[in-house]
């Protein structure tokens, strides 16, 4: 029973200095940029049917925040993330399941991501000029797979992937601090996780096709900027 007390009063005293604080923003534009790191069977660096052997690359995202109230509001976000593939882990796997037999290599393009998407914020009350926000958004994705082709120094070409260009369903969540160096403009750090599974053309697979999870999280900085002031 203490430590929920403990809990409600914390949460009363962030309130109160929620409501004394400044917070005269309704409109928030946001842009950031930082690292991409795949997860998941993208990540995955063995030659199995999910796997993406997809490495770390950059992304970049704007976003439009409209806050309906102290605790909610609205996003929309527009995203690109480039991701590399490692080329070396890729031909040392064919090689492995060769045993041996020539040796492979492997050349192949990045895989791309560019995103639009909308969504709800869940929103702390700013404390000295500080927000925390959690969002959750979810729209669609137009996914790049790279071409492919690996060679070996015995058989020749042993698998080639064209590239390929398809559109999906994409969701987000997504953690953010925002804090405000004046009541114009401010500084912002998040981390994010997206979600895919687009299907490509696989003229040599039986169904013609093969799905891949593309999951991705991002670690970002940026700024953000008041667009309009409360009438409060």
């Amino acid at each position: 029973m203490r430590e929920i007390a403990l809990i409600i009063a914390f949460l009363y005293a962030l309130t109160v200095t929620g409501q004394t604080a400044r917070e005269n923003k309704k409109s928030v534009f946001g842009a950031s940029a930082g690292l991409t790191l795949p997860h998941g069977d993208f990540a995955l660096k063995t030659l199995t049917g999910k796997a993406g052997f997809a490495s770390a690359g950059a992304n970049a995202e704007v976003q439009l925040m409209r806050y309906t109230g102290r605790f909610f509001g609205l996003a929309s976000t527009i995203g690109y993330a480039n991701i590399f593939i490692s080329e070396k882990t890729f031909a040392a796997e064919y090689d492995r399941l060769l045993n041996g037999y020539g040796s492979t290599r492997v050349k192949a393009g990045n895989y791309q991501s560019l995103t639009g998407m909308i969504g709800l914020i869940l929103k702390f009350p700013e404390v000295k000029g500080t927000d925390i926000l959690f969002l959750f958004q979810a729209g669609a994705a137009m996914t790049v797979h790279p071409s492919i082709t690996a060679a070996n120094s015995v058989l020749g070409d042993i698998n080639k992937i064209e590239k390929d260009v398809t559109f999906s369903a994409v969701g987000n969540a997504e953690i953010r601090i925002n804090h405000w160096l004046n009541d114009r403009y401010g500084l912002s750090l998040s981390y994010g996780r997206t979600s895919s599974t687009p299907s490509f053309d696989d003229e040599t697979s039986n169904s013609g096709f093969f799905s891949l999870p593309v999951n991705y999280q991002n670690l970002n900085v940026g700024f953000v900027m008041n667009l309009a002031k409360s009438n409060r």
